[in-house]
């Protein structure tokens, strides 16, 4: 069993030495927990964070990412294709 872990812990220095850097968010996630600094501060936000939009808004048309984090503020030109939008959530 023990001759089993030996390519894991060859994986794992070998990704630690070699293995390509990433951003602060890697999967393109439009959460607000992926605006938080990394590593956190006690708190975790300077300042209370405002959503926009639901977590899930993947890929709306005309946009220049595919991606929008919730507290990016909304366009426009979303206004228009959306319903009239709500008061901003303070999480």
């Amino acid at each position: 069993m023990g001759l089993a872990q030996i390519p894991f812990i060859i994986n794992f220095f070998w990704s630690i030495k070699h293995g390509e850097k990433v951003n602060d968010n890697p999967w393109e996630a439009t959460t607000l927990e992926w605006t938080a600094p990394s590593p956190p501060p006690h708190g975790n936000f300077v300042h209370t964070p405002v959503a926009y939009r639901g977590p899930y808004e993947y890929s709306l048309p005309g946009r220049e990412r595919d991606y929008t984090m919730q507290n990016e503020p909304v366009e426009p030109a979303e206004r228009i294709r959306r319903k009239p939008p709500a008061e901003p959530v303070l999480v």
